[in-house]
């Protein structure tokens, strides 16, 4: 179950002064406060969805929302806040912040287990482990037995799986049992092709 909505938090506080209160008609100041709206997920702030100003009589104490004042008042109101540049805290951009630093963390290892891979592709080892897609829809693994100069052998697993999560679950050493030869250019091709997704060297 995922948790959102929305709040407000506030950024600004002050003070207007010689307004007509709405409620009781005496001239005085107002203190008024500048909320900022966002959205959340699990109470982590996404974004902000505006702002949000109230307002309260020095005299008869009664809070008005921004759009129950009268115009003088709110003139006054948007003069206060565009002289002092109410801003919206970078904290409430903080999900977005977070997304982005996983996104940047998921391309940067991403590159670097390319890297990887292609190095795997070029210099192959007794062991490593070619996680492949056996038929559409299905998965399965093979295991390099032995390197030559342009071929290598490897034993392809007797199971496969429906999902690549449940790769290592039928990655054990009794499910080993063909032998097959490839050319090290087909295995690069079956990469280069997609059909292999993964190597893993331990």
């Amino acid at each position: 179950m995922i948790f959102y909505g929305t709040k407000a938090s506030n950024i600004k506080n002050g003070q207007i002064i010689n307004v007509d209160c709405p409620h009781c008609e005496t001239n005085i100041s107002m203190n008024y406060a500048v909320f900022g709206k966002y959205a959340h997920i699990y109470w982590i702030p996404f974004f902000p969805i505006g702002k949000t100003t109230v307002a309260e009589c020095n005299n008869c104490k009664r809070t008005f929302e921004y759009s129950e004042l009268t115009q003088p008042i709110q003139t006054k109101l948007d003069r206060e806040k565009e002289k002092d540049a109410v801003k919206t805290p970078i904290w409430m951009f903080s999900g977005l912040g977070i997304i982005a630093v996983l996104v940047a963390i998921g391309i940067y290892s991403s590159g670097e287990t390319e890297k990887k891979e292609a190095e795997y592709l070029k210099a192959p080892k007794v062991g490593d482990v070619y996680k492949f897609e056996s038929n559409p829809g299905f998965y399965s693994t093979m295991k390099v037995e032995s390197v030559l100069k342009d071929s290598l052998h490897v034993l392809v697993n007797d199971m496969e799986t429906n999902k690549t999560s449940g790769i290592n679950d039928i990655d054990k050493p009794e499910n080993y049992k063909e032998l097959y030869g490839y050319s090290k250019e087909e295995i690069r091709k079956m990469y280069k092709d997609k059909k292999i997704y993964e190597i893993e060297r331990n």
